[in-house]
């Protein structure tokens, strides 16, 4: 099994890198390992990408109920609750998961709590996630737990708004957000 990071690498202008991985060994076989210090820049957060730095703060969630479900794909017409009410991507800090690694966030595991390390946690005040399609949004730690799940979710047919008192904003550079901890 491989990682969708690794899968996409020639979509983001990392094709020779693609190349380089052998398939028909594990991620951290002999060769792959070779690579690991090659991590494309974007899979750090801004600022984070370092030498020696082989952990990535984007991450999947993943479970039945997700757009991330194992061995299967999903169809945008299965994306029920709208692509744009619908996390595909999250801001991790802390759950030091190598970029390489086939392993992302579980949706059975979280606890649904804005900057948890077993969720969405970030380096800034906000976390941000990208939506399936491709709208990023920053969410306050004021985000119910049940909003959050249901953004989580492809087909629970939960009603979300979009409110700025239910916590989750859109944002429009996240190079602008406010650290947590200055």
């Amino acid at each position: 099994m491989h990682s969708w990071r690794i899968l996409i690498l020639p979509y983001i202008d990392q094709l020779e890198l693609y190349q380089a991985y052998k398939f028909d060994e594990p991620w951290d076989g002999p060769n792959n390992r070779k690579l690991a210090s090659r991590m494309p820049e974007l899979y750090a957060m801004s600022g984070e990408k370092r030498p020696g730095n082989v952990t990535t703060n984007y991450l999947a969630v993943v479970g039945p109920e997700t757009v991330w479900r194992a061995n299967k794909g999903v169809r945008f017409d299965e994306v029920k609750d709208g692509t744009g009410n619908t996390i595909l991507i999250v801001e991790n800090l802390g759950a030091n998961i190598h970029w390489m690694e086939p392993r992302d966030l579980s949706f059975a595991d979280m606890d649904f709590k804005i900057n948890s390390p077993k969720g969405i946690k970030s380096k800034y005040v906000d976390p941000a996630v990208a939506m399936i399609d491709c709208t990023l949004y920053r969410l306050s730690k004021d985000v119910n737990p049940q909003t959050l799940r249901a953004l989580l979710t492809i087909n629970g047919g939960e009603k979300v708004s979009r409110d700025e008192k239910d916590g989750w904003h859109l944002l429009p550079d996240g190079r602008k957000r406010p650290l947590a901890n200055p």
